[in-house]
């Protein structure tokens, strides 16, 4: 399972403590609780704060919590069936994690990370046109996905589009610049265009 190996998709880091990054305001409210801003705010932010990183701890930090807020759903049900996924596939019960996968797409088709996941197993089937599929429609959803990107990278340099892959490396680099898959595999890509061009 080459594929599930590389990509970070069941990588979930328990949430740390993220410093607060410059420029965002944290407004003051009546209570004494904490403000605690909606997941979109928050995705937004460590996004960002992803970007801007200065080292690879840095940027585990802010990747663990965006996995964290990207495989959460509103739906319990949705929430049941990723964590459920995660297990099957840790076990390496792919035909458990295919049928809870499919349900969550089902269910709702606007998850992104469903999508993602469920490319995983389209690729190990050796389904690439459909992981491809997949992962466009993730990414449609949630453009900075940095393991869909380094996904489709994959995904293309075995259907043999090296350029598309070396397009797909370099936007999970943009949005994660630590990614060690998209990393290695943009060196591979960068290598292989270098010996067709000479």
């Amino acid at each position: 399972m080459r594929f599930l190996r590389l990509l970070p998709f069941l990588l979930i880091l328990p949430a740390g403590s993220i410093p607060i990054t410059p420029g965002v305001v944290t407004p003051e409210v009546d209570n004494p609780t904490i403000y605690d801003p909606p997941p979109a705010q928050k995705l937004n932010t460590y996004f960002e704060a992803l970007a801007r990183s200065g080292s690879v701890e840095e940027a585990a930090r802010y990747e663990g919590e965006i996995y964290l807020i990207m495989t959460r759903n509103a739906s319990p049900t949705i929430t049941f069936l990723m964590e459920s996924a995660s297990v099957a596939l840790n076990a390496q019960d792919k035909e458990a994690a295919r049928t809870a996968l499919t349900s969550i797409t089902e269910l709702d088709p606007s998850f992104a990370e469903g999508l993602a996941r469920l490319a995983t197993i389209a690729y190990d089937d050796g389904d690439y046109v459909q992981a491809e599929a997949l992962l466009k429609r993730a990414l449609r959803l949630e453009p900075r996905h940095f393991a869909a990107w380094t996904g489709l990278g994959l995904v293309r340099e075995d259907l043999g589009d090296f350029r598309g892959a070396q397009a797909a490396y370099r936007e999970a680099l943009f949005y994660h610049p630590y990614l060690d898959g998209a990393k290695r595999g943009l060196i591979r890509m960068e290598a292989r265009l270098d010996g067709l061009s000479l």
